[in-house]
């Protein structure tokens, strides 16, 4: 089976000959571009790439009306299903400039740096220079590189560059390079669920060969949830003494931050263990509509500052970048199904109960809920061949801050399910 994955490498432009000043114009066009395209779409017009005007690079063009079709078959999806009344004209900023690779920009490599050459007008404006790359994101496109230049008919090729976004932040400018992997997946042999909640991700392993479970853990993140809280406090502080909406903003982009630090380190942690498993598939709940039902300000309020589907898509182009592909089951009753006889039973904060006597944890009882689901759909293997499997113990790892720029997990040893070494361990810190 062959897995596309799909990685965003970002570097900082610096810049050699050119204007940066013509890059701010193009900027400004690609946002008009976008903006005529989508008052048309919304007029019911037919939108053609020869009846828009500009002086941006033709495929260049064609590239910012399909990301403005894109948007607005996105915005028509959300309103029928009554997510959304509105559709956004960007009108206070400048829009990203999606580019085409060997047509509205270029990459090569000289004198052992990753260089640029992006064209802003055809045949008068263009900027070249080097860009600044994280070593990982360096290597990555080098390899993607090296593979274009190879004339060999017969090689297959791993990495493939295609599309890319010139981004403008405050005063800086950055080319997000979209790279494509393909990879060989190997026949499946262990099969993964993964159950994301508000403070913590529990995750069990299952090998389809020995018909048993290798290991369950939990991963606590609950700090995540004490950062949404903690610059809550802080907006609610400044709108009560009137603070402009502006220095807000500016504590909201710093709690952006903060959380993106904390998910991407989480996701790592999490993709490097499973990265030992070979044969791998990874099961994880469908939560895009999690939010559509109204259930009182309260809960609202707690489902809109969990993070599940930055988390989600974390997890997910991590793991199918190293060739373990990820797939979505039903939510529904995961955490209140028992996964030994399949009853319903009953959920008392961590604690789950079924009618016929089995308890445990009910997060971790959803991971497995998860996999018996996903294998079920995917693998085609029965729900009654997990009936009469045996749930280890858990191990509970922590998300935790060890210092002002330190953050890892903690990995203690492991813990009977719901018992009292796990409360000691949650108490201990």
């Amino acid at each position: 089976m062959e897995l596309a994955a799909i990685k965003t490498a970002i570097g900082k432009l610096v810049i050699g000959e050119g204007n940066p000043a013509k890059i701010d114009e193009a900027l400004l066009e690609s946002r008009r571009v976008f903006n005529e395209v989508l008052i048309k779409l919304l007029d019911g017009g037919r939108v053609r790439d020869k009846d828009i005007q500009s002086f941006l690079a033709s495929n260049t063009k064609q590239r910012i009306i399909a990301k403005a079709k894109e948007a607005f078959n996105s915005f028509k999806e959300l309103k029928a299903n009554g997510r959304a009344e509105k559709l956004r004209i960007y009108d206070n900023r400048p829009l990203p400039l999606r580019m085409n690779f060997g047509e509205g920009y270029n990459l090569w490599i000289e004198d052992d740096k990753v260089m640029f050459r992006i064209t802003l007008i055809p045949r008068k404006e263009y900027i070249k220079g080097y860009l600044k790359l994280s070593k990982e994101h360096d290597e990555i496109v080098r390899k993607a590189l090296e593979e274009k230049t190879r004339e060999k008919k017969d090689h297959r090729k791993e990495y493939n560059i295609t599309i890319a976004e010139l981004v403008k932040r405050k005063s800086e400018y950055y080319l997000h390079v979209t790279i494509t992997k393909s990879i060989s997946v190997p026949s499946v042999r262990y099969a993964a669920g993964i159950d994301l909640n508000e403070d913590n991700v529990a995750i069990t392993v299952y090998d389809l060969t020995t018909k048993e479970v290798v290991e369950s853990f939990i991963v606590d993140y609950a700090i995540i949830k004490f950062i949404r809280h903690y610059w809550f406090t802080i907006r609610k502080r400044l709108q009560g003494h009137g603070a402009r909406s502006k220095r807000k903003l500016g504590f909201t982009r710093k709690e952006r931050r903060q959380i993106e630090y904390l998910l991407h380190l989480l996701s790592r942690r999490i993709v490097d263990y499973l990265s030992k498993y070979s044969g791998l598939i990874v099961f994880t709940e469908d939560l895009n509509r999690i939010r559509d039902e109204n259930k009182g300000k309260r809960m609202n309020k707690r489902l809109h500052a969990w993070p599940f589907h930055k988390l989600q898509q974390f997890l997910k182009y991590k793991l199918e970048w190293i060739g373990i592909p990820v797939r979505f089951v039903e939510a529904k009753h995961t955490s209140r199904r028992c996964p030994l006889c399949g009853a319903l039973g009953t959920r008392h904060k961590k604690m789950f109960r079924c009618p016929n006597g089995h308890t445990g944890h009910a997060d971790r009882n959803a991971s497995v809920n998860i996999l018996i689901r996903g294998c079920a759909m995917y693998l085609h293997v029965p729900c009654s061949a997990f009936r009469a499997m045996r749930l280890p113990n858990f191990q509970m790892w922590e998300l935790r801050q060890e210092g002002e720029q330190d953050m890892g997990l903690r990995e203690p040893a492991s813990h009977r399910r719901g018992g009292a070494a796990h409360r000691r361990s949650k108490a201990g810190g």
